[in-house]
């Protein structure tokens, strides 16, 4: 599947690939998230939604992995997000099935959704906080519509991170049970897209191959995070993922009434 779409670009597809993905660690680089909400939309334009979710898994496992580890306490946050990773793999699992079996013409529109979603979660920031009871009704439902969103799109974190900011005491705690979340979705769904989606070794090395990119750009935009304004990059971001969304949800509409 991947292989199929990278072989068929044309040398500027290639360049703009790597562009893309050079441009989505950037993110990840200068404001710590949101280098799946800048990747997929860039990506979705030069490679089909079901590559383009294939290739970033790998990127969004190991670029979250340092974070999701340091500090210690794993096992003791793990067992805190449980009810939220349960969910999430009811969510997964329904996902990747819309994603292998829609027509082109139904998903980009609901992925343009799931971007749109996204994007707006990001400009409410909503304020919530959860009690003990809360978190446990609450943390499957977030988890599900996170793997949902994470199997159409590859955008599991925004809904959950929600979440995550009600649930979590501090600033270094979040970080670390965003990051953990992050490595443990994007693995189940490498895992699950390789079930439903028969992703091949020759798959799984290309989507290995992009780290690099990404990782590139995560260094170039820690290195320019002290002399950009982080409200222009987070503006710049939002543009790109407003534009995206609507053009996915508006592109397929027009063809099916031409």
């Amino acid at each position: 599947m991947l292989v199929q779409n990278v072989a068929q670009l044309t040398l500027a597809g290639g360049v703009a690939l790597l562009l893309a993905l050079v441009a989505a660690g950037a993110a990840k680089g200068l404001i710590g998230v949101g280098m799946p909400i800048v990747a997929m939309p860039l990506v979705s334009h030069i490679i089909d939604l079901p590559a383009a979710v294939a290739l970033l898994s790998i990127p969004l496992v190991l670029s979250n992995l340092r974070q999701a580890v340091e500090g210690g306490g794993t096992v003791a946050a793990l067992r805190q997000l449980a009810p939220l990773l349960l969910g999430f793999c009811v969510g997964i699992v329904v996902g990747v099935k819309l994603l292998m079996s829609l027509d082109d013409a139904w998903l980009k529109p609901l992925v343009g959704c799931a971007l749109l979603l996204a994007g707006l979660t990001v400009v409410a920031k909503p304020d919530l906080t959860l009690s003990p009871t809360g978190e446990r009704v609450v943390g499957p439902i977030a988890g599900g519509l996170g793997g949902l969103f994470g199997g159409l799109a590859a955008l599991s974190g925004p809904i959950v991170f929600v979440y995550l900011l009600a649930t979590s005491r501090d600033k270094n705690l979040f970080v670390k049970h965003a990051s953990l979340y992050l490595v443990f979705a994007s693995a189940v769904l490498l895992l699950v897209m390789s079930s439903y989606a028969h992703i091949t070794l020759a798959d799984a090395g290309i989507s290995l191959v992009s780290v690099l990119p990404v990782m590139i750009g995560m260094a170039l935009g820690a290195r320019v995070r002290p002399h950009v304004p982080i409200k222009l990059f987070r503006l710049l971001i939002l543009v790109t993922v407003f534009a995206s969304a609507v053009d996915l949800i508006v592109a397929p509409l027009l063809r099916s009434l031409a």
